[in-house]
């Protein structure tokens, strides 16, 4: 679920296709920008079903997974469950076909994969050009707490439900990270992130405009849509401890696979 990435669509779509997504379900919360056009025009070359979300409720992202457990797991035979500012990729395989191949038929029903956090990258104002590129300077990866939380790839056609929080579902034979490891909540400060297989780059922070101009009222969707992101927020997730080449390896491929996209937006 995504609230006013328009700018960053075309590159998330993008990249998410080039490592092998091949159906998207996209969930619109209160998008008052281009969101509606982006996608249109990318459903003419993307699997992509979009639904509009216009409650007020809190939790609403709790609702829009539900919603997807309920009505698309039985078309997927696994499902990743992210935002609009994360990107989530295989750290050894091409393709995240290939990275859930030794997992498809151990007794599991999800994967928790951890984070990398990217701060600012000491950007003031926005820049123009891609989020992965821009952005470049991340904490580090063992000493950063907020790492150790997960976001959830599940298997599908199997009966799941949402949790307490985005991050983990309830699931008929539990979440495991990488190294089989048990994932009972969406933090987990006991395990040691691993990134041997799987990893997402999260871009929370993104520049100080951004912050200041959206991100600090947006509220959190999976918990209470008018909290304030105070400057401790920002302060504790604008870390630029080390720089990142995580990125570097899909560079060509990304910026082919934006051509092609855009190509098929304009015919």
């Amino acid at each position: 679920m995504q609230r006013n990435r328009g700018p960053w669509l075309v590159e998330w779509f993008a990249f998410h296709y080039m490592i092998g997504f091949r159906k998207f379900y996209y969930y619109a919360h209160l998008c008052d920008d281009n969101t509606s056009e982006i996608i249109l025009k990318l459903q003419k070359r993307l699997d992509i079903s979009a639904l509009v979300v216009s409650t007020q409720e809190n939790k609403v992202q709790l609702m829009a997974y539900q919603h997807a457990c309920e009505n698309h797991m039985d078309e997927v035979d696994w499902m990743c469950f992210i935002d609009g500012d994360e990107f989530i990729f295989p750290t050894n395989a091409n393709t995240m076909q290939e990275a859930l191949w030794p997992y498809n038929h151990l007794p599991i029903s999800a994967i928790g994969v951890y984070n990398a956090n990217f701060g600012s990258s000491h950007h003031l104002t926005e820049p123009d050009g891609l989020i992965v590129e821009n952005f470049r300077m991340r904490a580090n990866l063992e000493g950063f707490l907020s790492h150790r939380r997960v976001k959830s790839i599940v298997k599908g056609r199997q009966k799941i439900g949402t949790s307490l929080c985005s991050n983990v579902f309830a699931t008929p034979l539990g979440t495991v990270d990488e190294k089989m490891r048990p994932i009972t909540r969406g933090y987990i400060p006991d395990h040691v992130p691993s990134y041997d297989q799987f990893r997402f780059n999260h871009y929370p922070c993104q520049s100080r405009e951004y912050y200041e101009k959206f991100k600090r009222f947006s509220g959190h969707a999976d918990a209470n849509k008018d909290a304030e992101r105070k400057e401790s927020w920002w302060e504790n997730f604008d870390t630029n401890d080390e720089f990142d080449t995580s990125m570097e390896r899909f560079k060509e491929q990304l910026h082919a696979t934006i051509a092609e996209l855009t190509a098929a937006m304009e015919a």
